[in-house]
């Protein structure tokens, strides 16, 4: 039996989220194993990942570090024909727009859960403050314009727009960042995603490391 593919990364994070979802949703089965210090400076502790960041695939053959390229990785080994739609093959401006909004808001969350949370750094510097504003900007953004972009998109089984934009949404109720209240399009395509089986089975959580 060949080896099963090891993900490591943080249930709480949205870059390791995405990935789940991709297995999930692929039918890949695959081990999940947390990483519990995210302060950890050795490379060991991130599957070998010189950029200390997370998540990383681990398959026989090596590592595959970088959530895009995992979800590419996940695609390939799919046993069913399934139809994934990818950045460049988004129809057009708007979209390809739509996507590269979502990353910001993703590293922008990254920059403010671990600069102000976890590292104590004051809200008010303005590090912190022009992501904040950078971040409700784009999400207005995406609100204003997800009906459209969604109604363009080619039939499909899986996006990595949807996916990653509904892995943003529910982190931010998550961590507490940004309320999604003002957003309704946004709250709606969230809700909508949360019924799915392979939402439920990622839910968001903070890893407990067990004793000993």
């Amino acid at each position: 039996m060949p080896e099963q593919p090891r993900l490591v990364g943080r249930s709480s994070s949205h870059y390791t989220r995405l990935a789940r979802l991709f297995a999930e949703e692929l039918g890949i089965a695959y081990a999940f194993e947390p990483v519990h210090d995210l302060a950890s400076r050795d490379p060991a502790d991130y599957a070998g990942n010189p950029a200390l960041k997370l998540p990383v695939l681990v398959l026989p053959e090596g590592p595959v570090f970088g959530t895009e390229n995992i979800c590419r990785t996940l695609a390939a080994l799919a046993g069913e024909p399934f139809r994934v739609l990818w950045t460049e093959q988004l129809p057009d401006l708007r979209a390809r727009n739509a996507q590269e909004l979502v990353w910001h808001g993703m590293g922008a969350q990254v920059q403010m859960v671990f600069g102000m949370q976890v590292a104590g750094l004051p809200a008010q510097n303005v590090y912190f403050a022009k992501a904040a504003d950078g971040f409700r900007h784009a999400l207005a953004w995406l609100d204003a314009n997800l009906e459209s972009v969604l109604k363009g998109l080619p039939p499909r089984d899986l996006s990595l727009l949807e996916t990653s934009l509904f892995c943003l949404l529910e982190h931010l109720g998550f961590r507490d960042t940004l309320t999604l209240a003002p957003y309704h399009h946004l709250a709606a395509f969230a809700a909508a995603w949360r019924e799915r089986p392979a939402s439920q089975r990622t839910a968001y959580a903070f890893d407990v490391a067990m004793p000993g």
